[in-house]
């Protein structure tokens, strides 16, 4: 693609979707797989539990419902190398297209920080969103949603919610669908959408508009790194943070105190506001001299 070219809107949507669409069809191959592989196990106890075709389709049902961090864990294991091939074809492109710039690594403490300000975001938003009585309109289909997401013991969902996922999610959303978006509309509007695009896919009103706001984080500190890696750890950090709150219940007994709850929110945004500043203040990595590199507003490096 020439490097002032724009797709028709078919097509750029199609761009966006399929990474995503590739990764639920993994995710209902696995599903289905699984639902075979347990029911053959478990033929004998089902049948005996059942007595017609409709309750032998929930009892299937419910049995993969039961299993769903496994499904994911294997869905999300599965997905990366083809995400990570997709991620690569389009540095292909960007480089055929003279769109591309290297930059050199940022020093690891600042993906720390990262880690850390994404795990104060999770607690701080969260936070907001309940004094801001949203959770008592749209708490039903969280809650419905949560009781599949958090169902697969503490250390397996540490390694499924806070890493697998977050760099699935991150390679799409972040990797793929927000560079293409940013090569053909720029930064602002890439933000949004890719954010949008990741709020909606959470399942429920109250997750979404959660999603939509960590996902305006996650956009910004992809473009400050200009590295996946970035954004993966800022998710890793929320998602691990809620995991842990959710399993151990280790936050309960701030909301049960209106001052405990105001400084807990006071302290998350602190960390956050400190941590963000470090990032933008000092997070700015140079360009790589390389030849044909694209000029500083060109899309973002690896």
């Amino acid at each position: 693609m020439k490097p002032n070219q724009k797709p028709g809107f078919f097509r750029l949507l199609w761009e966006l979707i399929y990474p995503f669409l590739a990764y639920q069809l993994i995710a209902a191959a696995v599903s289905v797989a699984v639902g075979m592989l347990l029911t053959a196990l478990q033929f004998t106890k089902i049948l005996d539990g059942v007595s017609d075709a409709y309750s032998l389709t929930v009892a299937v049902s419910d049995m993969i419902t039961a299993h769903y961090s496994l499904i994911s864990g294997l869905s999300a294991a599965l997905t990366v190398p083809l995400l990570i091939c997709f991620y690569q074809n389009d540095r292909v492109k960007e480089k055929a297209a003279q769109v591309y710039t290297a930059y050199e690594n940022v020093p690891f403490p600042y993906y720390l920080f990262s880690f850390i300000m994404g795990a104060a975001a999770c607690l701080a938003v969260n936070n907001l969103l309940v004094f801001s009585r949203l959770t008592e309109l749209l708490y039903d289909g969280y809650e419905a949603t949560a009781e599949i997401l958090f169902q697969g013991g503490l250390i397996v969902e540490l390694i499924i919610m806070g890493v697998l996922i977050p760099v699935v999610e991150e390679l799409i959303f972040r990797g793929l669908v927000y560079r293409r978006v940013r090569w053909y509309l720029g930064v602002m509007p890439a933000m949004i959408l890719s954010a949008l695009f990741f709020g909606t896919v959470h399942g429920n009103l109250l997750q979404g508009l959660y999603a939509f706001i960590i996902g305006l984080l996650l956009a910004y500190v992809y473009e400050r790194f200009h590295s996946i890696l970035a954004p993966i750890a800022v998710h890793a950090g929320a998602n691990i943070l809620s995991v842990i709150a959710t399993e151990t219940e280790i936050l309960d007994f701030t909301y049960n105190d209106d001052t405990l709850f105001l400084v807990t929110t006071g302290i998350a945004l602190l960390i956050f506001a400190v941590m963000f500043y470090l990032i933008t203040a000092f997070v700015y990595p140079k360009k790589k001299n390389e030849a044909g590199s694209a000029p500083q507003d060109s899309v973002s490096g690896s």
